[in-house]
């Protein structure tokens, strides 16, 4: 694995793929094609994937000016693949990465717009004792003051997303149980909040490792639907939601992913970093047509020179 990353690596800091992403990005390609390198080193499984797979799905961040960096929590590039049994042992095959936006990221686009004003979202918790009215769509706290870093743990009762509008606060809530009926539905790898494989583990999935990031960025998409943004913002939503219909399922159980003996393929998701139809929402973007100089040739250290 350590070769692997090792001879990504290479190829990203090479001489031609700066060249080639000058070309496209300017003064952004030293820092986009860094960033590239560490999401690698950061993620080992990535170097398993194909490396035009992985530069396109690094280049819908770069095309949002998002940092694809896990700890900023603005995108994520996360390697999707399957387990087959070869020898008597799993082995991870045919891994492709994919782009995902993080709630911060979401945060970041819309205020960029200058549409609306401070963008926000919060876990709400049973001591913040809230009201939600859902025929109305009303919700209030007797208790906004509650710290639970200070006060006191208490069990989450829901999660908020926030905008300003004209000094007009607009809030949407979501109680928890909402959020794990939609992520049961609309996510494919997402199986309840005490679901474990066969192993008796939980999943390494963005729903199970930051649930918390998951249901704020869901609820402010909600919020969303109806604010002021462009169309850049909205097909950046898009496509997440897209990939999130998508995505393979982890359960070992799971058997839609098969070869040619079902019995020897296991679907799995790779990546524990956080963060719903249609054509491709990035289609009119101009990516410059070129996200990997290497497309048409093999990744040999001959290319790397």
């Amino acid at each position: 694995m350590a070769n692997e990353v090792a001879q990504r690596q290479k190829i990203i800091n090479s001489d031609k793929m700066q060249k080639h992403f000058e070309e496209i990005l300017k003064d952004n390609a030293a820092g986009f094609l860094s960033g590239l390198s560490t999401v690698v080193a950061l993620n080992p499984d990535l170097a398993k994937t194909n490396m035009n797979d992985l530069t396109n799905a690094a280049m819908r961040a770069a095309i949002l000016d998002l940092s694809v960096l896990p700890d900023l929590g603005e995108a994520y590039v996360i390697p999707y693949g399957k387990r087959t049994k070869v020898d008597g042992k799993w082995v991870t095959k045919d891994v492709k990465a994919q782009f995902q936006l993080g709630y911060r990221g979401i945060i970041k686009l819309v205020q960029n717009t200058g549409r609306v004003g401070r963008l926000g979202g919060s876990v709400v918790y049973e001591a913040n004792k809230p009201h939600y009215n859902y025929v109305f769509d009303e919700f209030t706290m007797e208790n906004e003051n509650y710290d639970p870093y200070v006060d006191g743990e208490s069990p989450v009762a829901g999660y908020l997303a926030f905008y300003y509008l004209d000094g007009e606060r607009i809030v949407k809530y979501w109680p928890i149980q909402r959020v794990i009926n939609h992520a049961m539905k609309f996510s494919q790898t997402y199986k309840g909040p005490d679901h474990k494989d066969r192993y008796g583990k939980t999943p390494q999935t963005p729903w199970y490792t930051d649930f918390d990031a998951m249901a704020i960025k869901t609820v402010m998409k909600d919020l969303l639907k109806f604010a002021p943004k462009t169309t850049k913002v909205a097909q950046a939503i898009a496509e997440d939601d897209k990939n999130e219909h998508e995505a393979r399922d982890v359960t070992p159980e799971t058997e839609e992913i098969t070869t040619t003996d079902d019995q020897n393929v296991e679907p799995e998701i790779i990546d524990n970093q956080p963060e719903e139809k249609g054509d491709n929402p990035f289609a009119g973007v101009d990516t410059g047509d070129a996200p990997n100089p290497f497309a048409e040739k093999n990744e040999t250290s001959e290319d790397m020179k």
